[in-house]
């Protein structure tokens, strides 16, 4: 009976933590010259959609989409991006963009392995924008101009 209340004890502690260790700040990045100083959600979610393909500036983000950043399709990161951005499941992001690849209009953003190759493909290119999980960027020469909470 002991061991019983143990494990629900347990349990009980785990589902309380699980939220706290669970939560993390998404960050949206850009080269620390380009000259965007902060970003809205509507404004990213537009680059990642395809609908937009300038900052807000009026400098390019997307020549052909080859500086917009993202994470692998199976990445939780991916999923909690798009989540914490606009709401949209994962499963409509990859119906959204099987359409558009299908019109061959607008072509998706550019896949890296991880948040360091992401930092890094921005840390080289002025008009690049990427997302990564806020604890990668520490020191990374980037510039943060938009947080979005997990």
């Amino acid at each position: 009976m002991r061991a019983h209340l143990t494990r629900r004890t347990i349990a009980f502690l785990f589902c309380l933590a699980w939220p706290l260790a669970a939560c993390a700040d998404l960050v949206v990045i850009v080269h620390p010259d380009n000259p965007v100083r902060a970003m809205t959600p509507r404004e990213v979610s537009d680059l990642y959609l395809g609908r937009s393909r300038v900052f807000d500036t009026g400098d390019p983000a997307t020549p052909l989409t080859a500086f917009i950043y993202e994470h692998p399709a199976e990445s939780h990161l991916r999923e909690t991006f798009f989540r914490a951005l606009n709401g949209m499941p994962i499963s409509r992001l990859n119906a959204y963009w099987a359409r558009l690849r299908f019109s061959g209009e607008v072509l998706p953003p550019v896949v890296l392995a991880d948040s360091r190759a992401v930092i890094d493909a921005v840390g080289r290119n002025r008009n690049a924008i990427g997302y990564v999980d806020a604890a990668a960027v520490s020191s990374a020469p980037v510039k943060i101009v938009l947080r979005l909470k997990e």
